[in-house]
């Protein structure tokens, strides 16, 4: 809630959007230069075309179909995104005599339908996901690179997800190459994709996605990692293991450029921190505009992360936020309810992972606080 109790969010029920175009009048897309022969390709199987085929279908689990309206049809069924490729090609295909007749293209058998889909034109290749993968592995960690592989999944069309996975799994799992690299054989192979995995499927449950909704490698594979995994906080892992020590110690390099008032308020937090009181301290920082607040707070986190401490920081804004190492608002990483009054409490409960992250946490930080309600403080207080 703002102060003046204007809703900032709201929740409802799931929204799925229906295909609907006339007869032949799927949309394509196309570059100026495309074969227009393979431009009229891409215009595959849609929602729409599979549901009067669902309504044709003589199979009796598919029954229920006939009594329903289209827009009643995704409370009971799903469209397969993974079956794209062999739709488009039964689609487009006259009389092929087997599936591996329907993955030949020119006289090529192709690994799978998408492939073979790509080759014929009907589906656009990942060469732009490919070049911004190749072009964050030469710069960025494993886990900021199993980040933009978690945004690229939720958020863009990747066509061939495994292939991605494949071309890219070096780099995705160093971190977990390195660790645990005195290990041997088939152990050590399993542990370095069991965590990668584990580690992107974490990323994915921000966005209620899963490693199980793509067609990646499962964790369902190991289940003896699975169980062990159970047992590890995954969230305190996270913020150990999630930032580039050597950005962290370059920032630390740089207090030397903190004018006098910033410095005097680093060196505070900083004392306070490496000397804990037993009812914690709580300090408050304010200045125009422009003065380094956000610059100071950089280093703070900086120089707490980078001596192996979890610092969290957090924003009372998304825009705020993004400022931050880290990158999350209060009301995500505190579970503050959206309708707040003086009762309210945040849903953490007392045996969670998420208490256990706050208790290990030497430090947290608050930005833009005077735009949060009170509620939302005594809310966390209380909690």
């Amino acid at each position: 809630m703002r102060l003046l109790t204007y809703e900032i969010q709201g929740k409802t029920h799931a929204v799925t959007t229906l295909t609907v175009h006339l007869e032949g009048g799927q949309m394509v897309v196309f570059q100026p230069n495309d074969d227009p022969d393979r431009v009229l390709g891409r215009a595959g199987s849609t929602m729409l075309t599979s549901f009067f085929e669902l309504y044709a279908s003589p199979e009796p689990e598919d029954e229920i179909a006939k009594t329903m309206l289209y827009q009643e049809i995704p409370k009971e069924f799903s469209w397969d995104a993974k079956a794209k490729g062999a739709l488009l090609l039964l689609c487009h295909r006259k009389g092929p005599t087997s599936f591996e007749n329907l993955r030949t293209v020119d006289g090529v058998v192709h690994p799978t339908f998408q492939a073979a889909a790509m080759h014929s034109g009907f589906l656009e290749n990942d060469q732009e996901w490919i070049a911004c993968m190749s072009e964050a592995s030469a710069f960025r960690m494993p886990f900021q690179l199993r980040q933009l592989f978690a945004t690229l999944l939720v958020y863009s069309q990747v066509s061939d997800v495994r292939g991605l996975w494949d071309q890219f799994y070096d780099e995705l799992a160093r971190d977990f190459a390195y660790k645990y690299r005195n290990l041997e054989g088939e152990t050590k192979d399993d542990m370095i994709t069991f965590h990668t995995l584990k580690s992107l499927n974490d990323l994915l449950q921000i966005s209620v996605q899963a490693v199980a909704g793509f067609d990646l490698p499962q964790l369902s594979d190991y289940p003896a990692l699975v169980l062990n995994s159970l047992l590890e906080n995954n969230l305190i892992r996270r913020e150990l293991e999630g930032y580039d020590h050597s950005v962290l110690q370059d920032v630390d390099n740089h207090t030397d450029e903190l004018n006098e008032g910033q410095r005097a308020i680093y060196d505070l937090l900083l004392g306070a921190e490496h000397n804990p009181q037993p009812g914690g301290n709580l300090f408050f920082i304010d200045g125009p505009g422009g003065t380094g607040k956000s610059t100071l707070l950089k280093h703070i986190l900086a120089s707490v992360r980078h001596s192996g401490k979890i610092a969290i920081a957090v924003a009372s804004s998304g825009i705020a936020a993004l400022l931050l190492m880290g990158r999350r608002t209060a009301h995500s990483t505190f579970k503050i309810p959206l309708k707040l009054d003086e009762k309210s409490v945040c849903s953490i409960h007392t045996q969670s992972k998420l208490k256990k992250l706050f208790q290990e946490a030497s430090l947290i930080i608050w930005d833009e606080a005077p735009m949060t309600h009170r509620h939302a403080f005594e809310a966390v207080d209380r909690s």
